[in-house]
């Protein structure tokens, strides 16, 4: 395994307990709550309500299909949002009594599959919304989606009077 891989594996996996660690702890009520709702309000039109539930489950979802496409496609390969599974996968996510916990066994699985990516897989090129990347920079590039989406979360929490948690004490005591 690369020295990249590694580093990407250890600290994709911290950001990710470390947001999951959150959202278990939050009350129910602010899972669902909608700050308003306007045109601007959206992302895109694969989120048309936005809550804090929602925009995690965006995350996971998003991840998830990541993870399957770029295990094996070709070099060059355009690859875009599996729409159908997003969506059940979206649906089975947002009807679970324990979305957290399938969400860290989701993550587990694409753990797997993210270190399975040998140097050559690593090394390939696709395209993204318009844009080019190596495999290893889009891993990078998923790690930028959580991270940006956590500040999404925040803000909300604090919207909601909720209380948001301290980032960087939530972390294990050793990063990469």
């Amino acid at each position: 395994m690369s020295q990249e891989l590694g580093r990407f594996l250890k600290l994709f996996d911290a950001l990710v307990i470390a947001n999951n660690s959150w959202m278990a702890g939050l009350p129910a009520k602010t899972l669902d709550w909608v700050p308003f709702d306007n045109e601007n309000m959206k992302f895109g039109d694969r989120i048309s309500t936005i809550t804090i539930k929602s925009v995690y489950v965006h995350i996971i979802v998003g991840e998830c299909g990541w993870a399957r496409m770029l295990k094996d496609c070709e070099d060059g390969a355009s690859i875009k949002p599996a729409r159908e599974e997003g969506a059940a996968l979206t649906k089975q996510l947002m009807e679970s009594r324990d979305f957290v916990a399938d969400a860290m066994k989701l993550h587990a699985a694409n753990m797997q599959k993210f270190a399975s990516y040998g140097d050559a897989q690593l090394e390939k090129k696709i395209e993204w919304s318009g844009r080019q990347w190596t495999i290893m920079g889009f891993l990078w590039g998923i790690y930028s989606h959580r991270s940006y989406h956590l500040g999404n979360i925040d803000i909300l929490l604090r919207e909601a009077d909720a209380k948001a948690p301290d980032f960087f004490s939530s972390f294990q005591p050793v990063m990469a």
